[in-house]
């Protein structure tokens, strides 16, 4: 017991530590007159952004934005462009939503009580608890043990999970509040069960678009004009810019792949010698999901893995290890562990090593010397000069928007949009940047301006449009004529027969869960059909520019005993959703009217 003491004295204190650096971004901000910093640039430096009044440090965001990258290096992944794109934009979301709903809880006055927090660690223990060695028996977790270290303390080695928790509480508290707003009606159940579970047979009347042919319709210049000018904004078009680049790629060479060879090689030697294959692969292998298991791939057939891998396991006899293996995700070390047959296919149990072919230091250093010096040259003596020098070719990114991300030729690359969009004149030259495979550097090419497209260059785009109405007009002329032509007998069979075009379909014991065959997907048409009445049948309903007339021939009666099964079930579904999207559309109207700086890319 004196030992548990102790080992819980040491480790809840590491965890105090833990807390501190995985601490939630909302500790993390300061106040500030925000109608001050709007006004004024030099006191935004050093700050990564502000959310009404609330600061966040750009030390704290960058340091949080490593921890994250750094999950992803341990979970063996390369950390590529997108990747720190990504990241980047989790933090900074993550810090505008936690200070909002900070906000919140402080206008609310919801705290953690003393007696919550000694509850919550008594019903539900947090992971980091669970996962502790102090706390488990043969590998699982103890709650005896952790509920003696819990009703036991010993001086204030649990202070750093009380103020996690003291932390964590409220806004658990807040979400369970505006969660539970939102409610589920007996209706809204039993029009789910329908939707799902009640047969219904149907009629459909449908009317194509290609029902009114192109030639019957006309469109004047005058109404390409008038359209024009009361619709000059569908044509304006923003700002773009173009980027000048030369590009390094970073890929592996032949001496890379001869590397990762002889090292596979070099491993399976030590297994022969007597090293175990799970040890070795857990600490060699680059496929994330061998990490914990040595590499376990379990039973597979001959349809499962790729070419290479499938004929080098199955040539395998049980205990044997394959020589290295190519595939075009790297070299594999392969261990058969058992064979089998079932269901008429033959099987094998088997564990490997990856080892990815990527580029050694080697190379990486060669390629970044090469760029280095080109950014170097092109500042020197000029882009086109260095480029001419190094004997390399310059692309173009073409036009590119402000708001989008993709580079073309590179994908997601906000750091080239950055400069693109900065404040520098055109020929200015980017530093070197690092892309997902290789580095680049680019050159504002030029700026254009927005503006609004001219009618003689958008006329074509403009009569076609209306033409499109035109004939959509017409075709609801059609349907409207065709629905009142029902009203004297609703034969749907008969009216398709006598006008050219229309399309007649039965569809038997449907849910209106799923689109009618033929027809798109449409709540109107699921609505309708769960609103008449057998023998009852629609006005024409639009569906893009077609239309349907939809007739209810029969439901089938609900099958009371089944409802009853699925009723609670069902209303757990749709209250789980409806908590979600109430508390998703209470975050975004609060981030709507929040006042926010997002000065990430002018931080230093």
């Amino acid at each position: 017991m004196k030992r548990l003491r102790d080992n819980t004295h040491i480790i809840l204190w590491s965890l105090l530590v833990l807390f501190v650096l995985s601490m939630t971004i909302g500790g993390l901000v300061g106040g500030a007159d925000i109608t001050d910093l709007f006004s004024s640039k030099k006191k935004l430096q050093g700050k990564a952004g502000i959310v009404n009044s609330n600061e966040f440090d750009g030390m704290q965001y960058s340091q949080l934005v490593q921890n994250q990258l750094e999950q992803y290096r341990e979970n063996g992944q390369e950390i590529t462009e997108s990747i720190v794109e990504r990241v980047t934009d989790q933090v900074w979301k993550s810090f505008i939503s936690e200070t909002l709903i900070s906000e919140e809880i402080k206008r609310l006055g919801l705290q953690a009580t003393d007696w919550e927090i000694y509850e919550y660690l008594m019903q539900y223990p947090p992971e980091f608890l669970i996962n502790q060695e102090a706390f488990q028996t043969d590998g699982q977790f103890d709650r005896q043990k952790y509920i003696q270290a819990l009703t036991n303390p010993q001086s204030d080695e649990w202070l750093g999970v009380e103020q996690y928790l003291r932390g964590l509480l409220p806004f658990q508290k807040i979400r369970y509040l505006i969660e539970n707003l939102p409610a589920v009606s007996d209706a809204a159940i039993q029009e789910e069960y329908i939707k799902t579970k009640v047969p219904f047979t149907v009629e459909t009347l449908f009317f194509p678009f290609s029902l009114v042919v192109a030639d019957s319709v006309d469109v004047s210049k005058t109404e390409i004009e008038t359209y024009y000018k009361e619709n000059r904004d569908d044509y304006f078009v923003q700002e773009t810019r173009e980027l000048d680049y030369v590009y390094f790629e970073l890929k592996p060479t032949a001496e890379d792949s001869l590397s990762r060879y002889e090292l596979v090689t070099d491993l399976k030697n030590r297994i022969e010698k007597g090293e175990s294959f799970e040890t070795v692969a857990a600490e060699y292998t680059e496929d994330p999901s061998g990490k914990n298991s040595g590499g376990d791939l379990g039973w597979f057939d001959q349809n499962q893995m790729v070419a290479p891998f499938t004929k080098a396991a199955f040539a395998l006899n049980k205990g044997g290890i394959s020589d290295p293996v190519l595939t075009q995700f790297g070299y594999h070390l392969i261990k058969v562990e058992d064979k089998r047959t079932q269901n008429g296919q033959a099987q094998v149990k088997a564990r490997h090593i990856l080892l990815k072919i990527t580029s050694g230091p080697e190379t990486l250093d060669n390629v970044r010397s090469k760029s280095s010096l080109f950014a170097f040259d092109a500042s020197d003596i000029g882009f086109e000069a260095a480029a001419d020098s190094h004997n390399i070719e310059i692309k173009s990114t073409g036009k590119i928007n402000k708001n989008n991300s993709y580079i073309p030729g590179f994908g997601s690359f906000k750091r080239a949009i950055q400069f693109a969009f900065s404040d520098n004149p055109v020929g200015t030259i980017s530093e070197l940047l690092g892309a997902d495979n290789g580095y680049a550097i680019f050159k504002l090419a030029a700026v254009n301006p927005d503006y609004y497209r001219p009618l003689d260059e958008v006329s074509e785009s403009v009569k076609s449009t209306l033409m499109t109405n035109k004939r959509t007009g017409n075709l609801e002329n059609i349907a409207n004529q065709t629905f009142n032509d029902l009203k004297s007998d609703g034969d749907f069979k008969s009216i398709a027969i006598s006008v050219s075009g229309i399309k007649y379909d039965i569809h038997n014991d449907v849910m209106l869960s799923r689109p009618l065959k033929g027809i798109s997907r449409s709540d109107v048409i699921t609505g309708t059909l769960l609103a008449l009445k057998d023998g009852q049948f629609s006005q024409p309903i639009q569906v893009g520019n077609q239309y349907v007339i939809v007739k209810r021939l029969s439901a089938s009666k609900i099958d009371e005993k089944d409802y009853g099964v699925e009723k609670e079930m069902i209303r757990d579904r749709l209250l789980k959703r409806a908590k979600t999207d109430y508390y998703n559309s209470w975050l975004a109207e609060m981030e709507t009217d929040a006042k926010v700086i997002d000065n990430r890319d002018n931080m230093y």
